[in-house]
């Protein structure tokens, strides 16, 4: 049987799943709902006198949390409770939440280095995205960003060149050698990202090889993953494995849910093609197997007697699969994966999981770490609230609420952040739009270029419109960024932006509108920069983030001659089709 014969039945059976499942009806206000259950729950741990900033939840059933504290190097869970706090803080900048967060993430530095190459956990990817991440992504405070290029450079010591993977830990009791394991896919994201954000360039190509690798050796050839891939020294495969799966032959559906949010996320920073291709034969598997409710067995060949649902590989999924969505050129396929998210999100807000006054702290019931098998006779944390369950549901409620609105937004990449404006745009024109900082401050720009640029770097936009990082709009004047008038930004706030374009003259002035209030002139006539290509007609957009993708969101982009009274060329930059890229 050929490749696509394989591919083809894969799908075949994702159909049938799709067609036996109840279309999913989840909605804004059951994600509002969700959030505000996530918000009481978090107000009441955060408020609570017993649970002091050094200590973490991990684990809980109707009873407190237990803890964690901020020294425990070989746990990894610490990251989670301050990243739920930050997601709190985004939906409506309440300073509560950024004060709690605050509190939680800056008591975890701690675990950003240590001289002791046996205490440096792979998981510093799992403590420091989640945690310091968020609150640079939201606050652009340069505290965060350092601390986690100091952790970057750790995990980066555990990349073991010769097998070219991240060595996971030195723990083990001498059977492993060279390990790998899935969940390393996760960690992953700490190096692509400090590799963009002023760290070791190398690092992406670490983290790119570990993830081939990954995608080479423990992806079975139907689409399952084994847990625990432990190499020689020289790089030869000494033994597939599990540590918390069932069996070594078995797919532990948390790990395999690694497996489907890390390849997504490789793809998101690399947009390498393997990566895309690994992502969707990973979640092609999981979809044919998953039950009708799409809440997986903890494990997927686990026998009867072994059967517990695993409500945190479901929230890891449903997270996962609405980005994955917006990469596939397929839109068939595009919207199964986003239909499939969106029913696990039904399940998952429904009172058999999600929290209630009288549950206990936990947002998310019914998680499971590992169930037992011949190394882990006892298990760990069956059939509780887990935090890192909360964590991927509350953040999959956060990007549904993020996408689920019309728009452009924003990428960290080049080319993704382009948008095709036409052609015959030439002469005059008058660009209109409507902007929304998602984040405060940013280093987002909106910029335009020929249509027969090929759009790659900041250098390739004649025109170019910022939000700065010191909070205020400028412009791309010849050699530099400029502006004759101070017009501040804040996050969540609208502001209409009004450019008029000479092609001819290659000049162009912009007036910016913030809400409530009236037109400034920030720039007049302003020369296209002196370094682009050369600029004849406007037929293309460019929405790049600085440091993150969602910065910014553009609304109602518009483009028309200034002698026509109605728009020429106008693009309402509608809800984004499912293949789209956030």
């Amino acid at each position: 049987m050929n490749r696509k014969m394989i591919v083809n039945g894969l799908l075949a059976g994702c159909l049938c799943v799709f067609a036996a499942a109840p279309a999913w009806a989840f909605d804004n206000a059951t994600a509002d709902r969700v959030l505000q259950t996530a918000q009481q729950k978090l107000r009441a741990t955060s408020s609570d006198p017993t649970i002091p900033t050094n200590q973490y939840p991990k684990a809980t059933t109707n009873g407190p949390w237990r803890l964690v504290p901020n020294t425990a190097n070989f746990d990894w869970v610490q990251g989670f409770f301050p990243g739920q706090l930050w997601l709190m803080y985004e939906q409506g900048r309440d300073p509560y939440w950024r004060t709690k967060a605050d509190a939680w993430t800056r008591n975890l530095e701690i675990q950003k280095s240590n001289t002791d190459l046996r205490q440096i956990t792979h998981d510093l990817g799992f403590k420091f995205m989640t945690s310091f991440g968020q609150a640079y992504r939201l606050t652009g405070d340069d505290y965060y960003r350092q601390v986690m290029l100091t952790a970057a450079t750790s995990l980066a010591r555990r990349y073991n060149p010769t097998v070219g993977v991240i060595d996971c830990c030195d723990w083990n009791d001498g059977t492993w050698h060279v390990p790998m394991v899935v969940d390393t896919m996760m960690n992953l994201e700490l190096l692509f990202w400090g590799a963009r954000n002023g760290g070791n360039a190398a690092w992406n190509d670490m983290a790119l090889s570990h993830a081939r690798k990954t995608a080479s050796d423990m992806v079975r050839a139907d689409g399952g993953t084994f847990h625990v891939v432990d190499y020689s020294t020289s790089g030869a495969i000494l033994s597939r494995k599990t540590y918390q799966g069932y069996s070594d032959s078995s797919t532990w559906a948390r790990g395999h849910a690694w497996a489907i949010y890390g390849f997504t996320m490789a793809y998101r920073y690399t947009r390498d093609p393997g990566m895309l291709q690994a992502a969707q034969k990973v979640t092609d598997y999981y979809l044919a197997r998953v039950p009708a409710d799409y809440i997986p067995n903890w494990d997927f060949n686990a026998p009867p007697d072994q059967q517990q649902k695993d409500s945190s590989a479901a929230a890891i999924v449903a997270s996962a699969l609405q980005e994955l969505s917006r990469y596939v050129t397929d839109p068939t396929v595009a919207q199964r994966y986003r239909n499939a998210a969106l029913a696990t999100l039904d399940t998952l807000a429904s009172p058999a999981y999600l929290g209630s006054a009288t549950t206990g702290p936990g947002i998310l019931l019914h998680g499971v770490a590992f169930y037992r098998n011949a190394i882990n006779p006892r298990g760990e944390d069956i059939d509780k609230s887990l935090i890192y369950g909360d964590y991927y549901l509350v953040e999959a409620v956060s990007r549904f609420k993020l996408w689920n609105q019309d728009g452009w937004l924003s990428t960290l990449g080049f080319p993704e952040s382009v948008r095709s404006l036409g052609t015959g745009n030439t002469g005059v024109r008058i660009v209109e739009f409507d902007v929304t900082p998602l984040s405060y401050p940013i280093d987002g720009v909106i910029g335009y270029a020929d249509t027969s640029t090929n759009v790659t770097a900041y250098s390739s936009l004649a025109m170019a419109i910022r939000m700065n990082p010191s909070g205020s709009f400028d412009v791309r004047r010849g050699a530099a960024y400029a502006a004759l008038a101070n017009v501040p930004y804040q996050a969540n706030a609208t502001y209409h932006v009004r450019m008029r374009t000479d092609l001819n003259a290659k000049t162009y002035s912009v007036w910016v509108r913030p809400p409530g209030g009236t037109e400034v002139l920030i720039a007049d006539r302003f020369a296209f920069r002196s370094d682009a290509p050369a600029t004849d007609d406007l037929g293309k957009v460019s929405l790049k983030s600085g440091h993150f993708d969602n910065e910014f969101r553009v609304r109602n982009h518009t483009v028309r001659a200034e002698t026509t009274a109605a728009p020429s060329t106008r693009l309402r930059t509608g809800r984004s089709a499912p293949a789209q890229r956030p």
